[in-house]
């Protein structure tokens, strides 16, 4: 990221907080309604402004993508105080609000740099959670939930497109998260799921030269070492050993694999090409 275009970012941030504050004051005292219409006027302004934006430079381009993502924010906002104006059970709005910036996500991560990777990192768990809370409250449904929504993200992540890294490194979050709540939840044999999730990642991190993989997945596994050897081994002092081991053979395995992007990336003659908008 260049310096040019993180001014962008940050310019597109200071002017999207800018306009909920001037709706957040002009609106102080008025009805959920008037405040829901605002907001979806304020969405459909700054959609409308990111397309018709010139982007004549990457710069302007990330700015573009800003005001963009601020515009579905607050659409989806205003639509949520509609919805929930006509009685629509909280869960049943996320879902509909998840849907359309799921499909939305998809179409601009092939086109765009950032935005649409955002997208789908926050609607795929925000339809993935919405739906496992409409079907049970259970701490397991949760867990199941996260892991779907951690795999889905991972999926999406291996496509060729702007910023591909963001999705699997959300992907990776969900796995993790779940793993971690089904081996807490289920216990005995349950233990063994994020030494199982944090071994599949690290294999597909090693195989792609993925760091983000590499590194969730070392974590994953030596954390449910120490959770498994909680129940499996007789002594804290066997424990402490087993989880130093695994942690250490994790950091050496990680190393490697470091020095391998290292030495591939130097084996075709140290050239650096700058990215495609579409590529990972």
């Amino acid at each position: 990221m260049t310096a040019r275009e993180l001014v962008s970012y940050l310019a597109g941030v200071i002017m999207l907080s800018g306009v909920i504050r001037v709706i957040a004051v002009a609106f102080r005292d008025a009805s959920q309604q008037s405040i829901g219409a605002a907001l979806l006027f304020a969405g459909v302004v700054l959609g409308a402004a990111a397309w018709k934006m010139p982007k004549r430079n990457d710069v302007l381009e990330r700015l573009a993508e800003v005001v963009e993502g601020g515009a579905m924010v607050l659409l989806g906002a205003g639509s949520g105080m509609f919805l929930d104006l006509a009685d629509v059970k909280p869960e049943v709005i996320v879902m509909i609000i998840a849907t359309p910036v799921i499909a939305w996500g998809y179409w601009r991560s092939t086109i765009s740099v950032f935005v649409g990777s955002i997208a789908l990192s926050v609607g795929v768990p925000m339809l993935a959670f919405s739906t496992g809370a409409l079907l049970t409250d259970s701490t397991r449904m949760m867990g199941s939930v996260a892991l779907a929504s951690g795999a889905a993200l991972w999926m999406l992540g291996q496509r060729r497109v702007g910023t591909a890294f963001i999705q699997r490194a959300a992907g990776c979050y969900f796995l993790l998260m779940g793993a971690f709540v089904l081996g807490a939840e289920l216990g005995g044999p349950g233990k063994v799921i994020p030494i199982i999730v944090g071994a599949g990642l690290f294999g597909l991190g090693s195989m792609n030269l993925q760091l983000e993989a590499l590194g969730a997945g070392a974590l994953a596994v030596t954390i449910g070492v120490a959770m498994a050897t909680s129940d499996w081994l007789p002594s804290e002092f066997t424990r402490g050993i087993t989880t130093i081991v695994v942690g250490a053979a994790m950091f050496l395995a990680v190393g490697a694999q470091l020095r391998r992007a290292k030495q591939d990336g130097t084996s075709h003659g140290g050239a650096h090409h700058p990215p495609q908008s579409t590529s990972a």
